[in-house]
C-alpha cells in the first residue's frame, strides 16, 4: 500500500515503507491528493478510500494524544 507524501508539479511522491518514488499524476486515478491511500494492481493504481480514511483517525488520535486531548 502507498500513501500520497506531496503533489510535485505533474508527479505524486508515493511512500511505502519509508521508501519514497516519483509517479506521474497521469498513471494515477483523476482527482489523488496528499493523503490518500494506494494500491498498485499490476500496472495500475487504485484508490483505497478506506484505508486512508483509516490512518487519518489514526494520526488524528495520535495528535490528540500527543496535544493532551481526549483519546
Amino acid at each position: 500500500m502507498f500513501v500520497i507524501d506531496r503533489i510535485e508539479d505533474s508527479y505524486a511522491v508515493l511512500e511505502q515503507d519509508g521508501t519514497l518514488q516519483n509517479i506521474p499524476l497521469t498513471a494515477l486515478p483523476e482527482g489523488v491528493r496528499e493523503g490518500d491511500m494506494l494500491e498498485q494492481q499490476g500496472d495500475s493504481y487504485v484508490l483505497r478510500p478506506e484505508a486512508a480514511a483509516m490512518r487519518r483517525e489514526l494520526l488524528a488520535q495520535r495528535r490528540r494524544k500527543l496535544l493532551g486531548g481526549a483519546p
